[in-house]
């Protein structure tokens, strides 16, 4: 499976010299399964914001809605969530309140390509963050970016989306998984 998240989806991507893509680590990294601690050093500082540039331009290479900078190896509590028209970098995230109410829906991860699981989560969370510009963020989620910034800050406490799942759910999601990723590496080689 690794063999999909090394193809170069991001060829016609522009890079510098100190903004490229991060590597992404496979699901069993020990990584993904560690509580990363607060950041402590200066907001804004030239390594968050190239950390946050880079963790867009890896966002945007695999066309995803998030990503946590130690799905790449990247030991920092970090991680960006959005879309090309919307993009918020997330400097030791938290969450303040959350609903009550859950909502149930399929959620998968750039580290599990391929694997997809009902989940439930708040409908909507309030949070705070600090920004790359070191500005305190106070705002209110709902939806999928709600979704999106829980899975995020999941990595952040070492926690992968599979860790909910019960283990009869996640063998039959592995099943399709699996034929998913048959389909696309027979897709890659018909290019």
């Amino acid at each position: 499976m690794s063999e999909i998240l090394t193809i170069d989806t991001g060829a016609n991507l522009p890079k510098t010299p100190d903004i490229t893509p991060l590597p992404l680590y496979d699901e069993n990294h020990p990584m993904l399964k560690r509580r990363i601690p607060e950041h402590q050093g200066p907001i804004p500082s030239p390594l968050i914001s190239n950390l946050t540039s880079r963790l867009k331009m890896t966002l945007k290479l695999y066309g995803a809605i998030g990503l946590s900078a130690n799905q790449c190896g990247v030991f920092e509590r970090v991680f960006v969530i959005g879309t090309d028209q919307f993009q918020i970098s997330c400097i030791n995230p938290r969450i303040v309140r959350s609903s009550a109410e859950m909502n149930r829906s399929d959620e998968g991860c750039l580290t599990f390509p391929g694997l997809y699981v009902k989940l439930d989560r708040p409908e909507w969370v309030e949070v705070e963050f600090t920004d790359d510009t070191g500005k305190l963020v106070q705002m209110r989620l709902e939806g999928l970016t709600a979704r999106c910034f829980q899975h995020e800050l999941d990595h952040m406490n070492g926690i992968r989306f599979i860790d909910n799942v019960k283990p009869m759910t996640l063998q039959m999601a592995r099943k399709k998984q699996q034929k998913i990723m048959k389909q696309a590496i027979r897709n890659q080689k018909k290019k």
